[in-house]
Formats: structure tokens, sequence, C-alpha cells
């Protein structure tokens, strides 16, 4: 929490004004972080995680899948947080959306990729 307290601090220094809608996309950011890094932990389920038909029929595919994907959401969280802090609020945006998008789409297609793998 001192953490966040002091990246606040930085960025309304940093805006001159105490809310700004970078300041959503930094908490987002920090979320990413902490799902990401608790990614890797879930097991097998159809509630939680990257839930495609590939990882859900085959557990070393789920494993290896949300090791993947925890990885980039804590570092796109991360480069997040940093777009939101260092880039103007339309380039912050920008950051924000093509990053999700990447976390979003590059665990789905490595979870098909590693499923067709483990069926050759």
């Amino acid at each position: 929490s001192m953490s966040f307290l002091a990246i606040y601090i930085l960025y309304t220094s940093k805006s001159g004004t105490l809310f700004n809608p970078n300041f959503l996309l930094v908490i987002l950011g920090g979320l990413f972080v902490v799902i990401g890094n608790f990614l890797k932990t879930i097991r097998p389920n159809y509630f939680i995680g990257i839930r495609t038909p590939w990882t859900l029929e085959s557990e070393k595919v789920w494993k290896s899948t949300h090791i993947l994907a925890g990885k980039l959401w804590f570092f796109g969280g991360i480069l997040i947080v940093l777009c939101s802090l260092l880039l103007k609020q339309k380039n912050a945006l920008i950051c924000f959306v093509v990053l999700t998008g990447l976390m979003a789409l590059i665990p789905v297609l490595f979870s098909y990729f590693e499923f067709k793998k483990q069926e050759a």
C-alpha cells in the first residue's frame, strides 16, 4: 500500500492534479501485476483462468499456458503502470489497449499451438 501511495504522489506531482484518467490505468496495471503473479498457481477449473478448449482438455497445456500468461500479465502490468505514469493520456490509453490485447491473445494462441504440439 505504501508503494501505491508513493506512485500516486509521483503521479500527482507530474500531472499537477489530484486525479487524472491515467491514474485508473495505473490501478488496472497494478491489478494485472497481482493477477499475473497468481496465474501460475491456479489449478485446472471451469471458473478462473485461461479457459480455452485446449487448456481444459490437457492439464499439461493448462500449466504451461498459465505460466506464460502469468509472466505476460506481470510484466505487461508493469509496462502499463510505467506508460500511464510517463506518457500523456492518449498515448497511455493506446499503450493500455495494445498491451491488454497482447496479454489476452498470446496465451490463447499459445494454448492452441501447445495442444497441437502435444497431439503430434
